[in-house]
């Protein structure tokens, strides 16, 4: 029996350019998907945490605070409230916090992963854009400005969270020392503004070579 050797109908096979688009669509939707289930389940962990010395604040101690509090000892196994963890910094451990004050005491925890699963989907254009050989066009520069937002906004979280946790962690008492022994601390990292400052650089590029090629063009 003779097998014929058809050619393929039109259409019927897909162009290479095409499946890797596709291939990296729907890498990167689930790799976004997979980054928002782990952040919120490392949220849940926080919020669930409550029941024990598992979360601690930013705090400073105040003048009223004497000196015998460095020396409280250890609860149940976990470190004492008061802990120095550098020459102007000093955490203050959590007694059964709410849920709401555990999750923004451990913002750095979760947080990260919104901002993963932010940056894949406002890269995905960008990625799509790139394979097609568009990589020169506003939406590329749009898209960089975006992911730039992106992580302004995660630093804006990032920094303010863990304030306010240790506002409501004084006022509650969760430390069983009394508030007015500490005033929160702010303790802002840096190094995000710089990828901040790099993505609106990359932007700004972009736009101006997408506003030079269309010149070009022109002539």
């Amino acid at each position: 029996m003779a097998v014929l050797d058809l050619p393929a109908p039109t259409g019927a096979r897909r162009p290479p350019a095409l499946v890797v688009e596709t291939v990296v669509a729907v890498g990167t939707v689930f790799g976004a998907l997979g980054a928002v289930v782990v952040a919120a389940m490392r949220a849940r962990e926080l919020v669930r945490s409550s029941a024990g010395w598992m979360v601690a604040v930013p705090v400073w101690p105040t003048g009223a605070m004497p000196t015998s509090a460095w020396d409280t000892p250890a609860r149940q196994g976990f470190p004492s409230p008061v802990q120095p963890v550098g020459p102007h910094a000093v955490d203050l451990w959590l007694d059964r916090p709410d849920g709401l004050t555990a999750a923004l005491a451990g913002v750095g925890v979760w947080v990260s992963w919104l901002v993963v699963a932010a940056l894949l989907l406002t890269a995905l254009p960008v990625a799509r854009a790139v394979l097609r050989g568009h990589g020169l066009s506003f939406t590329t520069a749009r898209q960089a400005a975006v992911s730039a937002g992106v992580v302004l906004v995660a630093w804006a979280v990032h920094a303010a969270a863990p304030l306010l946790a240790a506002h409501r962690a004084l006022d509650a008492g969760y430390s069983g020392l009394p508030a007015e022994w500490f005033t929160p601390q702010a303790r802002p990292v840096w190094w995000p503004l710089l990828v901040v400052a790099l993505l609106l650089v990359l932007a700004g590029t972009l736009a101006a070579a997408t506003r030079a090629v269309a010149r070009a063009a022109e002539r």
